[in-house]
């Protein structure tokens, strides 16, 4: 027990009193002296009682009493049965506890106090809260807690009792408990029944960010199922079905992976939808959001060796790509022409086809605006020759050059010297093959056997040592005879298996046909023993299909040229790559460097072999997804400016990737790489988002430059047309730079989307949807006893208490507060008619001896 004062300013009022004594000494009214000592003595009590009454005193008693307020979750996910449970519980537990205080509350969206335990049962609700009835359409727990923070006794301990499912979709339950615990409240939880106990519904639907048209996007469907049961899971585009699967749920919340292809670019509403035996709660079957799709992407595809392009094109395509197949000659020289594609794949283009303009537009273009560019390797993209030192090679995330010793190399030439050859063919092929001696160090080894009806071993196997004397030996070469390729290469076969050369390699002219033999057999030993073989077929009449068999079952190379001309630039090229270290021709099984979102659903594990690749190094800030078991970079990317570029060393058609042409991971492999690799906004610089959160919609509008600056002073225009025709402005706010936001009120339960289009001045207007078939109530989860227990324990009170539990003063008391001023102020007015009745009433004179009109003793 205490006592306060509100004010001591009163106090002052003490200081009369004095005052009255000394008059008592110097009155003349006719008291005896005990008389005017007891009348200054009631004078005084009156004035010390004044002072008391105005300080304002206040006797804070301690006791146990108890008030307790019981909040009831009535909002459209509760069990309807529960409710009725839960009612008579209430009534059972404020009669057992017998509270000093105890107030009732109906909460949904909002909340309401009750007089008494069986109002409950009578209370008005409805879905959207008209008529001032309680909103059931949402669960607001933090509305409810501070309702029944103002409903207590503020007097006596106070006890919250919550009856909830805990699955607020309104408000935040943790914002308030701080201002419970402040106030002394223990929060007592009991969590509801929730109303479908087998239901199953669709909780969210996942998509990627900026989709392109008939591209594969990987979509997922999130269905909450409250027990184990079959089901069909759907996913709809613009209402027309795009994939089906059948699934066993489980309870809890189940992943349903989907790979789809939107059909259309532009505004698209994506639906998830539930099929299920015996569902109760059909409302939440069906989940719907609006997607931006953007164009089909355009790769610029450009292959050295035209007749194999159409393996990578064809993949493309399947996946939904737009591919423009060029030569070297259609790549454009300015980076803006370059911007008309999303990615540039050159494959197996030699250096010299490219001019300096070239290279240079291709860097600028993923530089400064934001393109894809995949460089793929081959037999013309190799070595210090090729693409080193250039402007491609800086743009990708390897370096040509390397340090390395060339190869021991065996190389001989098989040449056809027939009557057909004579002239300048015979001359230029003589000349050929003295350049590709002139190629090589004095540790190699080259031989020439010519051909005509039989062979002749012009220049026997050696060291390339004495050159004059093998050029001369070459000089001598003259035509004469048939054409007779089988016993040349049989010969050519032998020489080279008499040597240990690391490198084997012959290079097989023609200019005429043969006759028939076993061909296939005599090479396929020669590959058996790593011995390469490449072929060039010289004019209309040579036998081009042998011969590019002849090459494709030696693992090399098969040229076709009409002019003789070009013969010493081939057997150059075929020499070089002999003779280079950079270029690996062998079985390599890439090993998966770093695992990538472009490996996505891919078992790289089980790919074929590549049967070559370019040896290069990847640079400093290079990401290595692919390597060789040398370490060596089979594929590497990096963001290169403000785009990104990739390398593939080996190739994409059938010679190195022959194998991976076959694999069923070859399309996906490349399709994704290209995904992850080109241009993603498509110079889009308005990005138009619609998200549902709650009952509204949020709106945000982002604008960029193309150099990724945020714009300023936009008036974005969003005009909203509602599911019944109404239309309305959203209110747009700018909240950051470049970046605009506002929200926008939504009907729940309607039965068809609403319409949202942005109007930006300078940019193609842009048109968006959003459906709400179902408010967040409808999202039917277990109760959420995690958050009702963390409230119960930070408050001190429990989950699921009994009624002991809930009237327990746990070691508390409650102070009442009894104002003593009005007792103080009644002594002081009793005390001032006593006074009054001391000087008036003659029994008080008879009392104290006093003489009426005489002066004092």
């Amino acid at each position: 027990m205490t006592i306060t004062f509100d004010h001591f300013w009163p106090l002052v009022i003490l200081l009369v009193i004095p005052l009255l004594w000394q008059v008592v000494r110097h009155t003349t009214i006719g008291l005896s002296e005990r008389h005017m000592r007891a009348s200054v003595v009631v004078r005084t009590l009156v004035v010390v009682l004044l002072s008391l009454a105005l300080m304002r005193p206040i006797w804070h008693r301690a006791g146990e009493w108890i008030s307790v307020v019981y909040a009831l979750d009535v909002s459209s996910s509760i069990d309807p049965a529960f409710l009725e449970t839960a009612i008579e519980w209430i009534g059972s537990s404020s009669a057992a506890g017998q509270p000093d205080h105890a107030a009732f509350i109906a909460f949904g969206a909002d909340a309401q106090n009750v007089a008494s335990v069986d109002g409950i049962r009578s209370v008005s609700v409805s879905s959207d809260g008209s008529d001032g009835s309680i909103d059931q359409s949402e669960t607001d727990l933090e509305t409810a807690v501070a309702r029944a923070l103002r409903s207590f006794d503020p007097r006596y301990l106070k006890r919250l009792v919550l009856i909830t499912d805990g699955n607020e979709n309104a408000g935040e339950l943790t914002r308030i408990v701080g201002r419970a615990q402040e106030s002394g409240v223990r929060i007592f939880t009991l969590p509801a029944n929730v109303r479908g106990e087998r239901d199953s519904f669709i909780d969210a639907i996942e998509l990627p960010q900026d989709m392109r048209q008939e591209e594969p996007v990987a979509a997922t469907v999130q269905v909450f199922s409250r027990v184990a049961t079959s089901a069909t899971v759907e996913v709809l585009g613009n209402g027309a079905t795009l994939d089906s699967r059948q699934v066993d749920l489980e309870p809890g919340l189940n992943t349903v992976p989907f790979e789809v292809r939107l059909p259309a670019e532009g505004g698209v509403t994506i639906t998830g939808r539930l099929v299920t035996d015996s569902d109760p709660v059909p409302q939440n079957d069906l989940l719907a959001q609006s997607v931006w799709v953007g164009a089909r992407a355009r790769i610029l595809y450009v292959e050295g060796r035209p007749a194999s392009a159409h393996y990578l094109r064809d993949a493309l395509v399947a996946e939904g790509m737009d591919v423009v197949l060029g030569d070297p000659s259609s790549i454009p020289s300015t980076r803006t022409a370059l911007e008309a594609y999303d990615l540039l794949f050159l494959s197996d283009v030699p250096s010299t086809d490219l001019s300096p303009a070239q290279m240079t537009a291709i860097l600028t273009y993923v530089r400064d605006s934001s393109g894809g560019f995949i460089f793929a390797g081959g037999e013309s993209s190799f070595g210090e020759d090729g693409y080193a030192e250039t402007a491609i090679e800086e743009a990708l995330p390897i370096w040509f050059e390397i340090d390395e010793q060339r190869k021991d190399l065996a190389l001989v030439i098989v040449m056809d010297k027939s009557y057909s050859m004579v002239g300048p063919k015979l001359q230029l092929s003589k000349e050929a093959a003295k350049a590709a001696l002139d190629l090589l160090e004095p540790t190699h080894q080259f031989g020439v056997i010519t051909f005509d009806d039989t062979p002749h071993s012009t220049v026997p196997l050696q060291l390339a040592t004495n050159k004059p004397l093998m050029n001369n030996f070459i000089n001598r070469i003259i035509a004469s005879a048939q054409t007779n390729i089988y016993p040349a290469l049989e010969m050519a076969y032998d020489e080279l298996t008499s040597t240990e050369a690391e490198v084997r390699h012959i290079i097989l002219l023609s200019d005429g046909k043969t006759y028939p033999d076993e061909y296939q057999a005599l090479v396929t030993r020669m590959a058996e023993a790593d011995i390469s073989v490449s072929t060039v077929a010289v004019g209309e009449e040579a036998d081009r299909e042998l011969l590019g068999n002849i090459a494709e079952w030696g693992n090399g190379r098969s040229y076709f040229i009409r002019d003789a001309a070009r013969v010493p630039q081939v057997f150059i090229q075929e020499t070089q790559i002999a003779s280079q270290e950079t270029l690996v021709e062998e079985m390599v099984e890439p090993t998966v460097a770093s695992r990538v979102e472009a490996f996505t659903g891919l078992d790289l594990e089980s790919a074929p072999p590549l049967r070559g690749y370019v040896n290069t190094q990847a640079k400093e800030n290079a990401e290595v997804l692919l390597a060789s078991a040398g370490t060596a970079p089979i594929l590497a990317r990096w963001h290169y400016g403000l785009g990104k570029s990739a390398a593939f060393t080996s190739d994409v058609k059938n010679r190195w990737a022959s194998d991976w042409l076959t694999w069923d991971g070859y399309g996906k492999f490349w399709s994704q790489l290209v995904r992850e690799t080109m241009k993603r906004n498509e110079g889009e610089e308005v990005d138009f988002v619609v998200e549902r959160d709650g009952d509204e919609a949020v709106v945000t509008v982002s604008a960029v430059t193309e150099e990724g600056v945020f714009q300023a002073d936009l008036d974005p225009q969003v005009n909203v047309t509602a599911p019944g025709g109404g239309t309305a402005l959203v209110d747009l706010a700018q909240v950051g730079p470049g970046t605009y936001r506002g929200r926008y009120q939504l009907e729940t339960s309607v039965d068809s989307p609403y319409g949202f289009r942005l109007a930006v001045e300078g940019f193609e207007d842009q048109a968006m949807s959003l459906y709400y078939p179902f408010s967040d109530e409808y999202r039917l989860y277990p109760p959420n006893t995690a958050l009702l227990s963390s409230v119960s324990e930070n408050t001190g009170g429990k989950l699921l208490p009994d009624n002991t539990e809930i009237f327990a003063d746990y070691g508390e008391s409650a102070s009442v507060p009894t104002p003593l001023w009005p007792l103080f102020a009644l002594f002081a007015l009793f005390a001032f008619l006593l006074d009054v009745a001391m000087r008036r009433a003659p029994w008080f004179w008879r009392f104290f001896g006093s003489v009426p009109g005489g002066s004092a003793a």
